[in-house]
């Protein structure tokens, strides 16, 4: 097995399994934020990215993306169902977003976040070089520092959370908090999008782990573990080039004509989830059209929202009522 010498670990691969028009499968980049944010940095940089393929079953053995090596993960049903689908997506992801949905807790969930867990960790083991360095991302794999760092206490091991880290009032609800910040604590360096977040972190590891913490350093078994926020953003180089493409600037002239040539055009791109507030952005809108303050004539509204999680319960309800509420608007003010 080939090893390198840096080593992304994230529950998802950067690429996504399509259909060429011959009919064949082929893999293609991914458009999602988190691999819009590494790629750039892995293009240049000789790396092997630890994930899931997005299937159930063996894991397949995929080509590279990029220069990047692709080492799969597999997960069973029950994995997808109570591990992606349940601890991650309805226990920690609305409770890391303010509860904005109340969390859910189940045991069989926290032990499947455990097992997938450790699956990543020893895949992770397999193919890092000695002293190589490892980057552990998001909420998905919060325990995988530790476990790794029990297989390879050689490694470099580095954390980052890409979405908010609760304070401490919330974070105290989950039953697991303190195995998920001891994973956490198993990184040399653990990174967040937000000042108050790393904040967040160290009041938690003191309250709750009883070590000594500041927003920069946090002691832990004779070693000092670094925090601190790091705002990931995207190559606004590579945005601006694509943007002054002729191709690109076709096609955004045939779009606006398609819409009725608006003299404004509002465009929003999100994942179909409750935190992106797209069921709050089509009642402001409402209320302006209703105000008078946007005219149907000038104005045109593009929401797309890409299909995300349509199994969790959560979001096939919001996917209707966001349907419901575009149906709406279109017969009040077509």
């Amino acid at each position: 097995m080939r090893q390198s010498s840096l080593v992304v670990v994230a529950n998802r691969l950067p690429i996504d399994d399509n259909q060429a028009p011959d009919g064949a499968c082929e893999w293609r980049r991914s458009p999602g934020g988190l691999v819009s944010a590494l790629h750039p940095l892995l293009r240049h940089t000789p790396a092997t990215w630890v994930g899931w393929a997005g299937g159930t079953g063996p894991a397949p053995a995929l080509p590279d993306v990029d220069g990047v090596r692709m080492h799969t993960v597999a997960l069973s049903p029950e994995d997808l169902r109570d591990h992606y689908e349940g601890f991650a997506n309805a226990t920690l992801w609305p409770l890391y977003h303010d509860s904005v949905e109340q969390p859910q807790h189940h045991r069989r969930w926290w032990e499947a976040y455990q097992r997938v867990n450790q699956r990543f960790a020893e895949a992770t083991a397999q193919v890092a070089e000695p002293g190589g360095v490892v980057w552990v991302q998001d909420y998905h794999l919060q325990l995988v520092p530790g476990l790794l760092r029990a297989l390879r206490p050689d490694l470099r091991i580095g954390f980052f959370l890409h979405v908010p880290f609760p304070p401490p009032e919330l974070f105290m609800q989950l039953p697991r908090r303190a195995e998920l910040l001891r994973g956490m604590l198993g990184a040399d360096l653990v990174g967040f999008q937000r000042v108050q977040a790393a904040h967040n972190f160290a009041q938690l590891v003191t309250r709750v782990l009883e070590l000594p913490a500041t927003d920069r350093r946090i002691g832990i078994d004779d070693r000092v573990v670094r925090i601190g926020a790091f705002p990931v953003s995207i190559d606004t180089a590579e945005m601006a080039a694509l943007a002054d493409r002729p191709d690109v600037a076709a096609r955004a002239h045939r779009l606006r004509q398609d819409l009725g040539d608006p003299r404004q055009v509002v465009l929003s791109v999100d994942r179909m989830d409750y935190t992106k507030g797209i069921e709050q952005r089509l009642k402001a809108y409402s209320e302006l059209l209703a105000s008078g303050d946007v005219k149907v004539r000038d104005t045109v509204l593009v929401q797309v929202a890409m299909p995300s999680r349509e199994r969790v319960g959560q979001y096939q309800i919001l996917r209707e009522r966001i349907e419901r509420e575009v149906g709406r608007i279109n017969g009040e003010f077509g």
